[in-house]
Formats: structure tokens, C-alpha cells, sequence
């Protein structure tokens, strides 16, 4: 008889042992109350069960370990290890007979290629915290003091050790919400699903995204050349490295411009509505100091708002309007207050979800002053004021769904430009003044072709990721594997399935054969490990294993 082996029954675990002493004194109304905190910032559900194990736990003992647990896992997601399913107890002892000194021992799912010191920190950090909680109220200082410890110990330390882009967690934790597995290939890069239904994945990117298209992508002038070579709408401008120059190309391009440098991303030393030759020689010299290459574009600027239409696989998976930081008008509130009140609100969330509204500015004014508006303006209730000049990733702003108000024509140059580029995946930029009107009767124009787009980054695109990878995975993305208690049952079910038409693979720790029954050299003696290793050839549509040959 053969039992059919589930994805997550294949992960190995990592084990991790702590040296943590509940604390005698814990006061347990104080305690629920950090953990309902906790719990209300998305650490872990309220409804989640305790974990197994627990059940010979003193009063004190079971809360504590609890929350412990489930805070290193969080603290392990927070640190960009895609660690989603909750910690297993394993054990909480003496570490010597009649010692008070207690060590807990715990696993969480190991993700491969992963240093083992990220593990390490969560754990330390998650140790350190609840002793802290243990012996202070939920207070608001406190509870910030708490977040910004995770931010810097956990956040900030873990940035430069665990390889993962901004949609790598949102892209995985997605899969992990449909059942599909994943594997991590190392640098970032993940597998998801086995066999020949895998895809692989790095950020938002796939497999078949043109390594010579990112490349022109990455870069603003080949992109505008490509754009207008082949007959869609791109920016009009200049490139130049002196200001002398700047000045020059404004004969040919006319007021308002854009000014930014040639080599950076993010928004970063962008500068619109130039309206004079003092304001452009400014801009330059901005752009000119954050450029790598000294290199800055001065660009015919458009009227209109950037809208960021996400395809893939040579369709429109959503589409967002763009719009600069901003409040809302309450018809009451000056716009000083507004401001004023929202950073307040702002400075009570943890650190990695603050929106990054600023205290009002000289940019804030300025913005305000271009659209008639000043600090003491009341505006009425629901009215957006922007306090930047653009949505840029350094300046935060607010996105608006535009998926269904879109026209076909934008919609089919934005297909279009991501097919020019050999893009599976792209987000597209089109500064239009109405995107429900064709680009090519309102001026619009594709300003970027955007490698790698950001997925999974907030509410409105979260809310199409399971859409993106069923598309992307066939079903769970699983192919057929069993375990059979002999060789010979194992062999004979590989025959079946070679027969039924697919090309099936046995294995056990020892060997390996192919569908035609060939031995397939492996430097690997273990069942999970050359499991491991057939998952990730596209070529294995189902496995047989058996324990021992």
C-alpha cells in the first residue's frame, strides 16, 4: 500500500534551542494585553490554536511559551524568510537537574540557502523582547519602544544578510495561502511548485523575462529609443552632463520640464513643473549630484498623473492610478492640522508600516502653493491634497485602483511595450491626464517599462496575487508523489505511470532511475535530499520513492 506524500511533509525542519526562564512574576492580564498588540499588527491571528505540546505547561508557562513561539516566527517573516507556517514545540526543560536555567526547543520550516545567523537573530531578538514585555505595561512607549527594536534588530540587521526583493514575501506567502510549494534556489530565487509544473521566481519576475530587455528596461534613454522606434508614445528629451547644456536643450523642448537623473531609480533627485532657467539650473545640479554617471535627462514634461499598469504573460493584471503623498480633507481641519495629525497617527504604527508622511516642509508648501492651496487651507471633506509633487518610492503616495476604467488602446500599448521588451512580467508607466481616453488623442505617453515591478506591495495589489499565480502555477503546482513500503511495489508503480503516459521517476535514498529505467548518478544518500533533487527538473511529472531498496 502506498501513502501519497504531501509538499509540506517533505520540508525539513530546522530545529532551534534558546535558553529562556519564564518569569515567576509574569502578570498575565498585562501579558494578554501584549499579545492582543501583537496580534492586532498582523504577528499572528487571534484565532490561532496553541501549539501542540504545551499541554503539561504551568499557568504561567503555557501563555508565555506561546507567545514566544509565535513571535519568532513573525520576527523570522518580518526578517524576509518566508516562514509562514506556525513553530512546533518540541520541549521546555531544566538545562541541568534542579537548574532554574530553562531551554526551550522549537522548529520552524528551514528554507534552504538561508544563513543559519538569520535564524539566530529572530529567535535572540523574539528571547529578548518577551523577557522585556514580561516587565513592562502595553503603554504606548512602550509598545513603540518594542517595534522599533524589531525594526533595528530584526528589519534592519537581517537587509544585507537574507536575499529577498520587496515581492518576494508577498509573492510566496500567497503560494503558501493556495497550497503551492516553494524551494529556495538561492540568491533570492525561488521554485514554485515541482517537477514540470515549476516556475521559478525572483521578486515578481519569471523564468521567461528577456535577460536583453531588463536590461534596456534598467535604462531610461534605451527604453524612450525602443518606445519611439517602434511606433508607441515615449518621453521627448535630452541627455546631457553640463549645465550649460540643460539650458540648451530647453530651445528644443519648451517649458514645463522634467528633470532627473539618468542612472536612478525610486523617484530619487526627480524634479517637475520647471517653469524658468533658475529652477531648471537647480534641478540639474540635484540631478547631476545623485547621478552615478553625472549624466541627467531633461524631458518634455506631459500633463497627467503616472499610472502603473501591471502585465503579465501578455495581459492586464490590474492597474493603479499614482497619485503624491497626501491627507484628506474633512472640511474642518486646516491642512497644517491634518498633516499634523497624520504623522502623529503615523508614529504609532511599527516603523516598516508607516505611509512616510512628513512634518509639512518647503516642498509640502510649495506643492500646496502650485495647487492654490496653503497650510491654513480648509479643504472639504474628502478631497485629496497632495504635499509631494509625484508618487515616488522615496516620497511614499496613495494608489487608486484604475483596472476597469482603463481604455483598450492604453491598455493594448501597455501589452505591447512589455512584448518589445521580452517582458513576462512588467510594469508599465503611462503619464496620461485620462486614462480612460486613448493615449494617442490626450498627449499620453509610456514613461517607463519597469523590470521587476513591485507585487504584493499594497491592499489593492495583494488583492490580484491570487489571480497572478493561478495563472502562473497549474493548480497547487504539485505532480503525483508516492511512497511504497518495497522496491518492487515502487517499480511496479513507476511502470503504471511511465504507461499512462508520464515521465515518472524512482527513487530511494541509494538510487535513481529514470522512466526508462536507467540509473541516474546522484552524490546525494538521502531520501529527501534526491526527492529534492527531481522537484527541480522540468522533466519529472511524477515520483515513486521507497524508504529502502
Amino acid at each position: 500500500m502506498s501513502s501519497e506524500i504531501r509538499w509540506d511533509k517533505m520540508r525539513e525542519p530546522c530545529r532551534l534551542t534558546v535558553d529562556i526562564t519564564v518569569p515567576q512574576a509574569l502578570n498575565l492580564q498585562e501579558w494578554g494585553l501584549w499579545s492582543e498588540v501583537l496580534v492586532k499588527q498582523g504577528a499572528w491571528s487571534a484565532d490561532e490554536a496553541v501549539p501542540a505540546g504545551l499541554a503539561h505547561c504551568s499557568e504561567l508557562e503555557l501563555p508565555f511559551i506561546t507567545v514566544f513561539l509565535r513571535l519568532s516566527r513573525w520576527l523570522l517573516e518580518l526578517g524576509r524568510l518566508p516562514v509562514f507556517s506556525p513553530a512546533q514545540f518540541i520541549a521546555y526543560a531544566p538545562k541541568e537537574p534542579a537548574s532554574a536555567e530553562h531551554q526551550l526547543v522549537f522548529e520552524v520550516p528551514l528554507v534552504d540557502l538561508m544563513p543559519q545567523i538569520a535564524y539566530e537573530t529572530a529567535v535572540r531578538v523574539a528571547r529578548d523582547i518577551c523577557l522585556w514585555m514580561a516587565d513592562h505595561p502595553p503603554t504606548d512607549p512602550q509598545i513603540s519602544n518594542v517595534f522599533d527594536a524589531v525594526d533595528r534588530h530584526v528589519i534592519q540587521a537581517l537587509s544585507s544578510v537574507v536575499p529577498a526583493g520587496k515581492s518576494t514575501l508577498p509573492v510566496l506567502k500567497g503560494a503558501y495561502a493556495m497550497g503551492i510549494p516553494f524551494l529556495h534556489l538561492g540568491l533570492g530565487v525561488y521554485q514554485l511548485g515541482w517537477g514540470s509544473k515549476a516556475r521559478r521566481l525572483d521578486r515578481s519576475t519569471t523564468e521567461r523575462d528577456s535577460a536583453i530587455g531588463s536590461k534596456l528596461a534598467q535604462n531610461k534613454v534605451a527604453t524612450a529609443n525602443l518606445l519611439r522606434a517602434a511606433g508607441l508614445p515615449a518621453p521627448t528629451h535630452g541627455v546631457v552632463r553640463h549645465e550649460r547644456d540643460a539650458v540648451a536643450v530647453t530651445a528644443q523642448l519648451s517649458y514645463p520640464l522634467v528633470v532627473k537623473p539618468l542612472d536612478r531609480d525610486r523617484g530619487e533627485g526627480v524634479t517637475v513643473n520647471v517653469m524658468d532657467e533658475s529652477s531648471l539650473k537647480a534641478a540639474f545640479l540635484r540631478a547631476h549630484e545623485l547621478s552615478v554617471s553625472k549624466q541627467v535627462i531633461v524631458e518634455k514634461q506631459v500633463p497627467g498623473v503616472c499610472h502603473r499598469i501591471f502585465i503579465w504573460g501578455g495581459q492586464l493584471l490590474y492597474a493603479v492610478k499614482r497619485l503624491p503623498m497626501s491627507v484628506q480633507g474633512d472640511g474642518r481641519r486646516t491642512v497644517a492640522q491634518l498633516v499634523a495629525d497624520e504623522v502623529q497617527v503615523q508614529s504609532r504604527r511599527p516603523p516598516w508600516l508607516r505611509s512616510g508622511i512628513q512634518a509639512l516642509d518647503e516642498t509640502a508648501v510649495q506643492v500646496l502653493k502650485h495647487v492654490g492651496l496653503s497650510p491654513d487651507s480648509v479643504v472639504d471633506s474628502g478631497v485629496l491634497v497632495p504635499l509631494r509633487p509625484i508618487e515616488s518610492t522615496a516620497w511614499g503616495g496613495v494608489d487608486e485602483e484604475v483596472t476597469h476604467t482603463l481604455h483598450p488602446d492604453n491598455i493594448a500599448a501597455a501589452i505591447q511595450a512589455a512584448q518589445l521588451f521580452g517582458l513576462d512580467v512588467a510594469g508599465v508607466d503611462i503619464i496620461s491626464a485620462d486614462i480612460t481616453q486613448p493615449w494617442h488623442q490626450n498627449g499620453a505617453i509610456i514613461n517607463e517599462v519597469n523590470y521587476a515591478p513591485l507585487l504584493g506591495g499594497g491592499e489593492i495589489s495583494q488583492s490580484h496575487l491570487p489571480r497572478f499565480l493561478s495563472a502562473l502555477i497549474q493548480g497547487p503546482g504539485t505532480i503525483p508523489v508516492t511512497l511504497w513500503p518495497t522496491e518492487a511495489a515502487a517499480l511496479q508503480a513507476q511502470s503504471d505511470s511511465v504507461q499512462g503516459g508520464r515521465r515518472c521517476f524512482f527513487t530511494s535514498a541509494e538510487k535513481t532511475l529514470s522512466p526508462s529505467g536507467q540509473n541516474i548518478p546522484m552524490p546525494l544518500n538521502t531520501l529527501s535530499q534526491r526527492f529534492k533533487a527531481l522537484i527541480c527538473r522540468a522533466d519529472v511529472d511524477a515520483v515513486v520513492m521507497c524508504e529502502r531498496t
